[in-house]
């Protein structure tokens, strides 16, 4: 194995014991010393990868927006259509978000911490989802599927949607039930998105 490949296995390594750490016992009362201990590392190799604990939950949520962005992208495979593609996806975001152990436990207990990383100023998660969806909507545009709607935008409005029900708790739609969700998805999300058949006179 090549040193480059070792010193990224490494700072792997480093950031699930941050990770395992910010579950058990929450982000704030972590310490670096926590961390390197949870990774059964010495504080000097932390410190070689990640000068602070908010450099590692930066690069931890960089981390994570690669995943997210799997987690869109195999959401989409498998569906023929545009709409369906964009469904997918939606599904695929509601799920990562309201599954992942460190992002609910940042929302529920410490939402200072990660929710203004998240989403002020587009962190890595939003700008990696509005990236992924942009390109498919933009797809379904150019096939004639979707309607004519600029695709940034459309993306931006998916992103925000999967936010809002990661962020607030749910009120009509229980994106927790899977039949409801992908219901919902269907219905206003990929829906909202599909070209209208044109009347014929």
């Amino acid at each position: 194995m090549s040193q480059g490949n070792g010193r990224a296995d490494r700072r792997e390594d480093l950031l699930a014991a941050a990770a395992r750490r910010f579950v058990a016992v929450g982000i704030r009362k972590t310490t670096m010393e926590d961390i390197a201990r949870e990774a059964r590392a010495g504080k000097a190799t932390l410190y070689r990868h990640f000068r602070n604990k908010d450099a590692v939950i930066d690069a931890l949520l960089e981390r994570e927006s690669e995943r997210f962005v799997r987690a869109l992208e195999r959401g989409a495979r498998g569906h023929a259509s545009a709409a369906g593609q964009v469904e997918g996806a939606f599904l695929a975001g509601i799920r990562f978000f309201v599954d992942h152990p460190v992002l609910t436990k940042g929302r529920d207990e410490e939402p200072g911490i990660l929710l203004p990383r998240i989403t002020a100023g587009g962190g890595p998660l939003v700008q990696r989802g509005l990236e992924l969806l942009s390109s498919l909507i933009a797809a379904g545009v150019e096939s004639g599927e979707l309607r004519r709607v600029d695709p940034a935008a459309a993306a931006e409005v998916v992103v925000r949607l999967i936010l809002s029900y990661f962020s607030f708790p749910p009120i009509h739609v229980r994106v927790d039930d899977p039949e409801e969700a992908a219901a919902f998805a269907e219905a206003l999300v990929a829906g909202g998105l599909r070209a209208r058949p044109s009347r014929t006179v």
